[in-house]
């Protein structure tokens, strides 16, 4: 286990006193060449893209793959949040709140 560390150690000792070496030498006087600027990727998606899933099926080992456009995707996920909101609102309905019959 010394030993490890030992060489650990050492071997960063010596790419400390390369990197040290590197910068006290001179720079090469020829000016370098700056490569030119890339465009920006697009941030804009395609909204027919199309994109599938694979998602867990309870009672078997093969997940089922599911193939959308985003636009689909999307939508899907408003509902199921607009779905789940509506949930919350409603709040926890039992028999003390909403007299269940009988």
């Amino acid at each position: 286990m010394k030993v490890l560390l030992l060489t650990l150690f050492a071997a960063a000792s010596v790419a400390t006193a390369v990197v040290a070496a590197e910068e006290t030498t001179p720079a090469s006087t020829t000016p370098t060449a700056v490569p030119a600027p890339l465009a920006p990727p697009s941030t804009k998606k395609d909204p027919n893209a199309r994109i599938c899933k694979t998602s867990p099926v309870i009672g078997t080992r093969v997940p089922s793959r599911i193939c959308m456009t985003r636009a689909e995707w999307e939508a899907r996920a408003r509902a199921d949040r607009e779905d789940l909101e509506a949930a919350q609102r409603g709040g926890l309905t039992t028999c003390a709140t909403n007299p269940c019959g009988g």
